[in-house]
């Protein structure tokens, strides 16, 4: 259900001098042209960024559990009953995030021209993120426990849109350089669920009663969505039951803005700043729904205790979770456009060249990516070295909103070959599956260019 927001470009390669897509992070970057690979490693970054990892979740069981090596099986989710909520909760943190997103470079080409240097890209943009308060997981596994539970600060976006962007710097003087770029947007799919209120839920003899409001909107190209037979008992809604049949088409438009300045303050040292995706896409014929505003849920059953009284009937955690969502289901508002700002990034740079030795230099790049309840900070170091003509490289250390993070980048380069390979955020510990599993910050960019 996640489909791919952290920042979609490789800061650790925003000092190497040979990158051709650093001026996606800075516009005044754009510095040589070139012509990317089209469609295949042209500018390809996937990665994933948050305070979670597949071991918060799934836990390996103990030769004494219930269910041990049935079927094989020795792994269980943090619901069953011998995994020590203490220890589960103890491992999350009071909101845990997750994000995931792709850029996927369709074709890209810069050129001399109008005074500097400009540039013409096609991309593809996936952000989706995803934000799960403690409170939630600990109403799951503690059901009972407590006579009363608030939930707040739940919430799920995505955003995919293709981007048309035409882009230009220009060398003012010696010392300052400013660049801009615009970006036509095509919406492809939309989504943006959150809690507005808390969400209450207090026991009630055998059940639970709920109260809260739950708002969303969505747009998945041409699809619309189906309604269920179930409705509000108070307004008569229609409860939405997921898509209807897929159909192809935009979304929705919209248009965005990218700025940017280098300043050179001594021979050793340039500063930099830039402000991106300044812009919204409009999406039509969006569907709005929300919460019931107060529902009842039956609950999780507990340990197979026969003093909790809900959910005892030996159903197995597919079924429970089936209730949950039926008790944060959705009801239909109607259909109309809405417009959504994309989420602007303020970018501040400084790079100092070593005097002594002028083939290595340092840099440190802040980013604050403003999202509401998704936003995401960084402070990153790098130390830079160019050693030979052919051949640069660069190794980062950043301090985040979701921890402290490693990165690498390197290039190798000649007169008309250019590949770039890098990551902000090192895979760590992996599962058979590839799933991170202490916390979820990985990434892979690949990029490769022809400067002409």
């Amino acid at each position: 259900s996640l489909s791919a927001a952290a920042q979609t470009e490789l800061t650790t390669s925003y000092f190497l001098e040979s990158s051709t897509s650093r001026h996606d992070i800075n516009p005044a970057l754009l510095d040589k042209p070139f012509v990317s690979m089209p469609i295949f490693m042209g500018d390809f970054n996937i990665g994933t960024t948050g305070n979670l990892g597949l071991k918060n979740f799934v836990y390996k069981m103990q030769p004494t559990w219930q269910g041990y090596e049935e079927g094989g099986n020795n792994l269980t989710t943090f619901m069953h009953p011998e995994v020590d909520a203490n220890e589960f909760l103890g491992n999350l943190k009071t909101n845990n995030r997750l994000s995931v997103n792709l850029k996927y470079q369709l074709f890209g080409f810069g050129f001399k021209g109008f005074g500097g240097i400009n540039s013409v890209e096609l991309n593809i943009r996936s952000n989706t993120n995803v934000s799960l308060p403690k409170t939630l997981f600990a109403f799951m596994k503690s059901t009972g426990d407590q006579q009363e539970y608030d939930i707040n600060n739940i919430g799920l976006r995505t955003e995919n849109y293709a981007e048309l962007g035409l882009g230009h710097s220009h060398k003012i003087n010696d010392k300052l350089t400013v660049g801009g770029k615009v970006k036509l947007l095509f919406g492809l799919a939309y989504a943006d669920i959150a809690s507005k209120d808390n969400i209450h839920f207090q026991l009630s003899e055998d059940k639970w009663a709920a109260s809260g409001r739950i708002e969303g909107v969505a747009s998945i190209m041409a699809t619309q969505f189906k309604m269920s037979d179930k409705v509000d008992p108070e307004t008569g809604r229609p409860r939405v039951d997921g898509l209807d049949d897929f159909k192809g088409g935009l979304g929705g438009f919209g248009l965005g803005f990218d700025l940017g300045a280098t300043y050179k303050v001594m021979d050793d040292l340039t500063v930099s700043a830039a402000l991106t995706d300044l812009g919204f896409i409009n999406w039509k014929d969006a569907e709005h729904m929300s919460s019931a505003g107060s529902w009842e849920f039956e609950g999780f059953g507990k340990n197979g205790r026969e003093d909790i009284l809900v959910n005892n009937d030996n159903r197995d955690l597919g079924d429970q979770f089936e209730d949950l969502g039926d008790a944060f289901a959705m009801y239909h508002d109607g259909t109309k456009s809405t417009t959504h700002a994309l989420a602007a990034t303020l970018s501040l740079g400084a790079d100092y060249t070593l005097p002594v030795y002028r083939k290595l230099h340092f840099g440190f790049l802040y980013q604050s990516r403003m999202a509401g309840r998704h936003s995401y900070h960084q402070g990153r170091f790098s130390a830079n070295v160019a050693p030979v003509k052919w051949f640069d490289a660069a190794v980062s250390m950043a301090f985040t909103s979701t921890g402290v993070q490693g990165g690498l980048a390197a290039s190798l380069h000649a007169k008309h070959f250019n590949l770039t390979i890098g990551t902000d955020r090192f895979f760590g510990k992996l599962s058979k599956q590839g799933i991170p599993l202490n916390r979820a910050n990985s990434n892979v960019a690949i990029g490769l260019s022809f400067p002409l």
